[in-house]
């Protein structure tokens, strides 16, 4: 994302009457582009009324989903600093992998994946949990309620401290939570019939949804996250979206586009298909929506009631979106640190 791309997000959302946080792969080399885009914005805010700050995904992704090769990569303790540093100039929350280590793994030289959470909430960035392996459904439900834990006991209480990338994808399932091919839609009915026959309420959802999603959405009841959810019906079924609002309440859920307006990601060329809103990378593999806040708009008040939208994507992303501390304004901390990097940033909305 260059400056004068914030201008164009700006421009759309205020035309649509929303708030915005453009999300951001974040590769080694995108260190140095990410600093000066944020630096505009902090120190322009005023000129760009409708970005609230910025997300990034990355580096602690798993291998497996729409992930760039450059989003995958192990900083040293010396760039964790310099990500984490980049709240000061509106960073709010960074995509990680909850299950790429044990809590007291070491990273780096002396650094923990708990450290590493703690210099992120330390400068007012908050964790959200995504891009999930995919080989081990047990071990990675119990790490990520390692982290709920460690984010409820440290920096909580409550579900405004910790988030989660969008549910249901990227992350180990035990049901088919969409279908994008009219092959795949021939079997829609069958397939979906045993999520929607089940009371949620008293059914085994490790057991119906796999331990990942059962587990977020145990921890978005109990108050301790918020998550999110796509509704633009291309990354997941409206029908398994209205079951997940009617099971959580829209007070529990915050609603995300995942949509980019450009043909590339993270140096990457993307393609749509047709009959989809998808983009999709040369191997096949979903990397983003273009479904925007009108499609959004319109599939939501198909599944809930007129409240519901705004509680998805105004008001309860606004709550998020809060730094759980306040911290130096940008104009006098100190400006990050690191390692002599060069590159610059991709953005996507």
């Amino acid at each position: 994302m260059l400056p004068g791309e914030l201008r164009m997000v700006d421009d759309l959302a205020t035309e649509n009457g929303f708030d915005v946080v453009p999300g951001i792969f974040l590769g080694r080399d995108h260190i140095p582009g990410l600093m000066d885009v944020m630096r505009t914005w902090s120190e322009n805010r005023e000129s760009f009324p409708s970005i609230l700050g910025f997300s990034v995904e990355g580096p602690l992704l798993g291998r497996t989903g729409g992930v760039p090769p450059r989003g995958i990569w192990s900083p040293t303790a010396r760039e964790w600093e310099s990500i984490a540093a980049l709240g000061h100039l509106g960073l709010r929350y960074i995509v990680m992998g909850p299950d790429m280590g044990d809590l007291d793994d070491e990273l780096d030289d002396g650094l923990t994946y708990r450290n590493v959470i703690d210099l992120c909430y330390s400068n007012g960035v908050k964790i959200a949990l995504g891009h999930f392996q995919h080989d081990a459904p047990e071990r990675s439900a119990e790490r990520t309620r390692a982290v709920i834990a460690h984010v409820q006991d440290r920096h909580g209480p409550g579900p405004d401290v910790l988030l989660t990338d969008h549910l249901y994808n990227d992350m180990p399932r035990a049901f088919r939570h969409v279908w994008r091919t009219p092959e795949e839609r021939a079997r829609r009915a069958e397939q979906l019939a045993p999520v929607l026959a089940a009371d949620w309420e008293s059914a085994d959802l490790d057991r119906l949804l796999g331990p990942v999603p059962a587990t977020l959405l145990r921890a978005a009841r109990d108050g301790e996250l918020l998550p999110f959810l796509n509704f633009d019906g291309d990354h997941v079924d409206l029908a398994v979206c209205r079951r997940t609002v009617e099971h959580l309440g829209p007070e529990r859920l915050i609603g995300i586009t995942d949509d980019t307006s450009v043909p590339f990601l993270a140096g990457e060329k993307l393609h749509h298909r047709e009959g989809s809103g998808l983009w999709y990378r040369g191997d096949g593999i979903v990397a983003a929506g273009s479904g925007g806040l009108a499609t959004q708009r319109r599939h939501v008040s198909d599944i809930a009631d007129t409240t519901a939208f705004d509680h998805l994507f105004r008001h309860n992303p606004r709550r998020a979106l809060t730094p759980v501390r306040e911290l130096v304004p940008a104009a006098t901390s100190a400006a990050p640190t690191g390692s002599a990097l060069t590159g610059e940033g991709i953005g996507r909305v």
